[in-house]
């Protein structure tokens, strides 16, 4: 990997996010009924694996996805999960945008919103792995390796707005 790669690699992923990202990936995910899950620290994300690889890793359960049978859940899983790895390596590559809105009234909070949305082109990506780890969860690894992170970063992701 270039020191280029390297240096801008390290300057999109800082600590002092971390805490926030891992907060906001986890909670928006389980929402949706789907999971990304941070691989490691931030300087794991930086160097990536032995590779030199960023890896996304996304989780789906198969109970709640629509479909007749049990098989058309499955593969709607399979693809859920993949959706959800491909969504934490844009956030990985991209970064973050957070939204938040508060409300007050009389000393009294009335509403507390938080968006997190990612936008942008994820190309190059390899599957790892797709396979069930649970008997109602379907887990996807992609990775990416981290020369192409850094130019997709550097090409700038669209507005999210």
């Amino acid at each position: 990997m270039t020191e280029r790669a390297s240096a801008l690699i390290n300057r999109r992923f800082n600590v002092r996010s971390l805490a926030t990202f891992v907060s906001l990936t986890l909670a928006g995910s389980l929402l949706a009924g789907s999971a990304s899950a941070v691989e490691s620290a931030p300087t794991a994300m930086a160097s990536g694996s032995s590779t030199g690889a960023i890896r996304g890793i996304g989780y789906a359960a198969i109970s709640i996805q629509p479909g007749r049978s049990k098989v058309q859940k499955q593969l709607m899983a399979i693809r859920a999960s993949r959706l959800a790895a491909m969504r934490e390596l844009a956030e990985k590559i991209y970064g973050l945008d957070v939204n938040s809105y508060s409300s007050l009234s009389e000393g009294i909070m009335q509403a507390d919103t938080l968006r997190g949305t990612v936008a942008g082109l994820v190309r190059n990506a390899r599957t790892v792995s797709i396979g069930p780890i649970k008997t109602d969860i379907y887990e996807t690894i992609l990775e990416i390796d981290a020369v192409d992170a850094a130019s997709m970063a550097s090409e700038r992701a669209p507005a999210t707005r």
